[in-house]
């Protein structure tokens, strides 16, 4: 082989070798470029696997709920119909009702009065708005009943006091039992429950005799 030739394919060969150096080059810097601009997703945070802690529960609360009567309130609105029952039964009398009205009104004042007093010797009295609301009532129907006389009077009395005992067994059965937590006034309040259930009945049978209101 020449010199010629020899120095040819040398020259080549040494041409080649920069070139594929240069390239290698090249594929590394477009490599490193591609790597630091790409774009970083950020790390999920680790999911949370504490258990959050619960709030107690609140303790029940042992205070009387808004509104609602006191033993010695409900006492003391069963002594409000009693005497209530009392004044009419008294102005009943006045009027020289027939005889069967009168039996009943008789009935009703001894009783009441009875009921009064064993609610009296427990010794619980104490004001509320339905005991004032109540007391003003009695005044004005009682008042109104006194605008009357004869028949007129007789049956405006009964159904009177047929209404006025639906009114008071309805608001011991929701009100005032409900509101009983000592033996002694509870059996005051369902001793009192009987004999408003039972004076309910003998107006009713009463009024049933007179004519329907």
């Amino acid at each position: 082989m020449n010199r010629a030739l020899k120095l040819s394919i040398a020259t080549a060969m040494t041409l080649f070798a920069v070139t594929g150096c240069k390239r290698n080059d090249d594929e590394k810097a477009a490599a490193e470029v591609a790597r630091t601009e790409a774009p970083t997703t950020p790390a999920t945070p680790p999911a949370d696997t504490t258990t959050a802690t619960e709030a107690p529960a609140p303790a029940p609360s042992t205070a009387p709920a808004a509104g609602a009567l006191t033993q010695a309130q409900a006492v003391t609105l069963v002594g409000a119909v009693d005497k209530h029952e009392i004044q009419a039964a008294e102005q009943a009398r006045g009027k020289k009702v027939r005889r069967d009205v009168l039996d009943f009104a008789n009935l009703l004042h001894s009783e009441h009065s009875k009921n009064l007093e064993a609610g009296q010797k427990l010794g619980a009295t104490e004001t509320s708005p339905e005991l004032t609301a109540m007391e003003e009532k009695g005044r004005a129907g009682l008042a109104e009943l006194d605008t009357k006389t004869g028949k007129d009077y007789e049956k405006a009395y009964v159904d009177a006091m047929v209404k006025g005992h639906e009114e008071a067994l309805s608001m011991i059965d929701t009100k005032l039992l409900p509101a009983a937590t000592d033996d002694n006034v509870r059996t005051f309040l369902t001793n009192s429950r009987e004999h408003v259930a039972m004076h309910l009945e003998k107006g009713k049978a009463l009024q049933a005799k007179m004519g329907a209101p």
